[in-house]
């Protein structure tokens, strides 16, 4: 995740990342205020379990496949997972929603 040459410095000289480089340099997705760790990661867990189960699955065991595959089999995989995720319920009901006009808008 972070590199040779940062994990030999880290080790070698037992340099402690604080919160923020930690950010900075990939180690961490987020950064939350002192004692609202859990309420982050409550809010994360939620929009996790919106996500179809095939979802969550494919990105689960599929994409580290994906991302130590070469990339002629890695595309085909990607393809796949990506054929498969659109025929789930929950695809064809977010698709027909948008093509009525009901979609929701996807929140970042």
């Amino acid at each position: 995740m972070i590199g040779l040459s940062r994990m030999t410095d880290m080790m070698l000289t037992g340099r402690v990342i604080d919160a923020n480089e930690g950010n900075l340099i990939g180690i961490s997705q987020y950064i939350t205020e002192e004692g609202e760790g859990w309420k982050k990661a409550y809010e994360l867990a939620k929009k996790v379990c919106n996500n179809s189960s095939l979802t969550n699955y494919a990105l689960m065991h599929i994409l580290p496949r994906i991302a130590e595959t070469p990339q002629e089999g890695a595309l085909v995989m990607e393809s796949l997972i990506a054929a498969l995720s659109r025929e789930t319920p929950e695809a064809k009901e977010r698709m027909k929603e948008f093509l009525e006009g009901r979609a929701k808008k996807v929140k970042l």
